[in-house]
């Protein structure tokens, strides 16, 4: 992907002094470059932490810089299914840093830049409405196989997740329906704000009926869209202390 020269856009954020209360700066990365850049920032004095299970731990603020293999999408058991979309990207293959400092210094432009906001939805679609959103052709064109094969998992393992985020009464295929709303919504959004003549699509479910938000935080889904407002899943709010059911705003880098 050719990265371009990328200037955060001032937003009306919560501030707090020194700068912003949360920010991260997102790149991507081919092996060769990322291990030049790596051995430079931490001649610098800063260590960069290597994500081993969760991919969405550089998002919290105690990591200052961390990144993720490519061999380590693979890995995390509760998340194997879910990452399948990095493995189907154009990602696919490329290291992850995550930042808490712009890497302009070293001649490095974001991604995206991942910040708090205030935004919050007046409505979210009923069950149906999300039912409507999984049936387009542009999410089943999209996902990959192995997203949607609940079926292969163990009852063990969908029980598991039902108690990593707190649900009580709903089956793991009904709550399934709303992982996949929530993606399909950055894809082709029909829920969205608009900023000028430009859609900004949002997440349309709680933290607690949202799964791999992560792909939303790294653009891997919702590329298309220039910015993307996401709620965090509950993997996020437990591996990086990210905020129930708080909006981030994910902004991609902007030519000069």
């Amino acid at each position: 992907m050719i990265h371009r020269t990328c200037d955060p856009v001032e937003r009306p954020f919560i501030a707090m002094k020194g700068g912003y209360d949360y920010q991260k700066f997102v790149y991507w990365l081919e092996g060769s470059l990322f291990h030049d850049l790596k051995a430079e920032i931490e001649a610098g004095g800063v260590s960069l932490t290597e994500t081993k299970k969760a991919v969405c731990t550089p998002l919290s603020k105690r990591v200052e810089a961390g990144y993720v293999l490519p061999e380590t999408w693979g890995h995390f058991e509760l998340c194997q299914r879910q990452l399948s979309w990095y493995r189907s990207s154009a990602y696919h293959g490329k290291i992850l840093l995550v930042s808490s400092f712009d890497l302009k210094d070293y001649e490095m432009h974001f991604e995206v830049i991942i910040r708090q906001s205030v935004f919050k939805p007046s409505s979210l679609p009923s069950t149906e409405e999300k039912a409507r959103l999984i049936e387009r052709l542009s999410y089943k064109n999209a996902r990959p196989e192995e997203w949607n094969n609940i079926g292969s998992q163990e009852v063990k393992e969908k029980e598991r997740w039902l108690k990593v985020m707190g649900l009580r009464g709903v089956t793991f295929e009904e709550l399934f329906v709303s992982h996949c709303a929530n993606h399909a919504n950055f894809i082709e959004p029909a829920y969205f704000v608009l900023e000028g003549d430009e859609r900004v699509p949002y997440s349309i479910c709680k933290t607690s009926h949202v799964c791999s938000a992560c792909m939303e935080w790294y653009n891997i889904i919702g590329g298309s869209y220039s910015k993307k407002l996401v709620v965090p899943c509950p993997g996020a709010v437990l591996f990086a202390g990210l905020v129930t059911n708080r909006y981030y705003e994910v902004t991609q880098c902007t030519s000069n």
